[in-house]
Formats: structure tokens, C-alpha cells, sequence
């Protein structure tokens, strides 16, 4: 078990030049890799000194992608050694797509974010404790204000229930975990107890709405009680966490994905996790060729959201829509249906035809998925019906 003394001394370490820390030997840069802190992996280590412990490893600038069957999924998270926002495909995070660059520039990093139940705005928290709305798409930051956590401590994880919809928070001093409701329209953070993790870190929540951290103290995966904070020790992840790692629920497989940062390897992860036992399985290394590192990640939910890169295969127009929508493809659109938000069919209507006019009159206000079969295919709109 690593000592989490050792990451307040790495502080006082780390706090030196990065300069001053450039002629370090390779035992050195070992020595301070092994210490155990949830900061980013640049702000301990220079370009240089990064270079030489990914040679110590055996990385190369080439590598052969690890891939995992399934249907495809994007996962949208914050690369915090280049602070660029973007994408990757959960069964191929090899290449990572950039969207935007975060405003959130060294030496602050985004620590903990979260995606919304419709998959449109992510919520982001810096380690100064600033708190950002995301547009999920557009890769646009909004700076909401300034959250306060129990005294010396900052957000390390962030994760909306699925079954509530309440924003849960992680924070720590390295020392202690400290459970938070985050309130983003207020901007408050409302304590609901002390974890009895060390270092807990990368929040998730299962799709029954259970909640469960990582702790880099010890490398063991807990749930968390949602109204007394208690941890519960489920198990050993498997491997050496340390730094910043992110985990988000993926809602297509049902499972919790992991971007890891495994220590031992000295590597990104995308790995996946058992909630009965702990442990992670290896999907792929994430941006081949290269130190990269997630903070935090987030996978839209599709039964409540659309994902845009599901939507190329027509556009829909107007929306919020009135009495009726249009739908427009490039090419042959099959068939359109209608779903409520329970996912009960509401309308099909078959069209044989590159645009449609779909009536929506017999339908109440309110959030709507419209699927259409294009070419055979199959495209996702949300609608909102007014």
C-alpha cells in the first residue's frame, strides 16, 4: 500500500521548476513517479523526463491498437497533458479526435466532469475548484463560478445519478475523501460525508444508480453509500493507479469504463470494471504513441440524448418542433419512428424517400427520440415537442 505521506511530500517536490527537475537520473524520475498524487502527469514531469521513463518502458511512437467488439461508442473526456477536449472510440481509443482546447491551461488541469442525462452539457471541475459548463458537441467552456469543498481539499470525480439526477462530487486532501451534491445552477457544493477512502478519485455510477470511486492510496475499487458516503472495499483493480484517472458508465454494454492511468506500465488504459469484484480489464491504450492522461470522462446516454456523431445520416428541422418535424438525407430514408422516454413506440411511419414530414399533433409536450432508417442504417434525433 502506497502512503499517502508520500504525495504531500511529492508537493513540496514537485513545487521546484520544472527546469530544476530536467537533470534528473532515471532512479530519480522512478522514485517520483511511485510517489502517490491525483495530479496530471506533466505537472510532475517534464516533456524530457516523460520521454525518458516511456524509453525506460519500451514505448515506442508505433503500436498496434487493442480493439473490443461492440457497437461503436464515443467517449468524450479532457486530455490533460495537451489540455485538448475531444473523443474517442471506447472499443478503439487508440486515436484520440480533438474538439476544442481547454481554457483550463497549466498549471491547472480539469480534475472532474461529468456528462448530463441528455448528453448535451458536461460539467467540469478544475483543481482550483472553478466550475465550467461544457457544450458536449461544440466543445464550447462556460465558467459558472467557484465551488468550496471541506477546507484543503479539491475535486477529484464527478458523476450524475442516473437514477436522480443529482450531481455527485469527489474531493480529497490526499489525506481524506469527502462525498459532495453539487448544485450547477447555484454553484454550491453540499457535503453529504467522509468516504473513509484516502485518495479516492475517478467517480462513476452504475445504471442502478450505485456509486463507486477508485482509491490510488491502495488501488482498490468501493461503493459508495449515496446518503452516508460510507466506502465500501469491493476489491484490488488490478494494477498500479496513479495521477488523475477518469471513469464514466457506458450506457450501451452497461458496463463502467476506466481511463486509467496504470503506473506500472507508465501508460494511459482504457480499461473496463467488475462492480462485484474490482477488478479492470484491459480494452486498449489510449492515443498510441504518446503520454496522455483523462482526468475525467463521460458517455452520453442514447435512450436520452443524441450523440451527433450518431446523426449524420439526416438532418431534422425545427427543434423544438410544433405539429410536425421535417426529416433530410443524402440518401434513401426507409422508415421513421417515434419513441417516448420510457421507449415505447409512439408512431412508425414508412417513407421511401430522401425527405419526410412526420406529424407529431397527436403527440403532448415534451422529449421525444426519432429514429430513421437511412439506406439501412440507423440515425438518432432527440425531439422536443412543444
Amino acid at each position: 500500500m502506497r502512503c499517502s505521506l508520500l504525495f504531500l511530500m511529492g508537493l513540496l517536490f514537485v513545487s521546484l521548476p520544472a527546469s530544476a527537475q530536467s537533470s534528473a537520473s532515471i532512479s530519480e524520475l522512478l522514485e517520483r513517479k511511485n510517489k502517490t498524487t491525483h495530479e496530471c502527469v506533466s505537472t510532475i514531469f517534464t516533456p524530457e523526463e516523460i520521454a525518458l521513463l516511456r524509453a525506460h518502458y519500451g514505448h515506442e511512437d508505433t503500436g498496434i491498437p487493442v480493439m473490443a467488439d461492440g457497437p461503436k461508442t464515443f467517449v468524450y473526456g479532457i486530455e490533460n497533458v495537451t489540455q485538448r477536449y475531444g473523443f474517442f472510440d471506447a472499443n478503439d481509443p487508440s486515436t484520440f479526435n480533438t474538439t476544442s482546447n481547454s481554457p483550463i491551461q497549466d498549471p491547472n488541469f480539469e480534475g472532474a466532469g461529468a456528462i448530463n442525462e441528455d448528453g448535451t452539457m458536461a460539467y467540469v471541475i478544475d483543481n482550483e475548484n472553478n466550475l465550467y459548463q461544457l457544450a458536449v458537441l461544440t466543445g464550447i467552456y462556460t465558467l459558472l463560478g467557484v465551488l468550496v469543498p471541506p477546507s484543503g481539499m479539491s475535486f477529484t470525480g464527478l458523476e450524475f445519478d442516473p437514477i436522480s439526477g443529482l450531481l455527485y462530487a469527489l474531493a480529497t486532501d490526499a489525506i481524506q475523501t469527502a462525498l459532495m451534491i453539487i448544485n450547477f445552477v447555484a454553484v454550491t457544493a453540499t457535503l453529504v460525508g467522509i468516504t473513509g477512502m484516502v485518495l479516492g478519485i475517478a467517480l462513476a455510477a452504475s445504471p442502478a444508480g450505485d456509486l463507486y470511486a477508485v482509491d490510488i492510496d491502495d488501488d482498490n475499487l468501493y461503493r459508495i453509500d449515496k446518503a452516508t458516503a460510507i466506502a465500501t472495499l469491493i476489491g484490488f483493480i488490478g494494477f498500479n493507479a496513479n495521477f488523475a484517472q477518469g471513469m464514466a458508465l457506458n450506457f450501451i454494454a452497461g458496463v463502467i469504463l476506466f481511463a486509467a492511468f496504470n503506473n506500472s506500465v507508465f501508460d494511459s488504459e482504457l480499461r473496463t470494471v467488475d462492480i462485484l469484484t474490482g477488478l479492470t480489464t484491459l480494452i486498449g491504450v489510449i492515443i498510441i504513441g504518446t503520454i496522455a492522461q483523462f482526468g475525467w470522462i463521460g458517455v452520453p446516454n442514447p435512450e436520452l440524448g443524441v450523440d451527433e456523431h450518431t446523426n449524420q445520416l439526416f438532418s431534422m428541422f425545427p427543434n423544438p418542433a410544433g405539429d410536425s418535424v421535417f426529416l433530410q438525407a443524402t440518401d434513401r430514408i426507409e422508415s421513421v419512428s417515434i419513441y417516448d422516454m420510457s421507449g415505447r413506440k409512439v408512431m412508425y411511419q414508412p417513407v421511401d424517400a430522401v425527405t419526410s414530414e412526420v406529424n407529431l399533433s397527436y403527440l403532448a409536450a415534451g422529449n421525444y427520440i426519432c429514429t430513421a432508417i437511412v439506406n439501412g442504417e440507423t440515425g438518432t434525433y432527440k425531439i422536443v415537442k412543444q
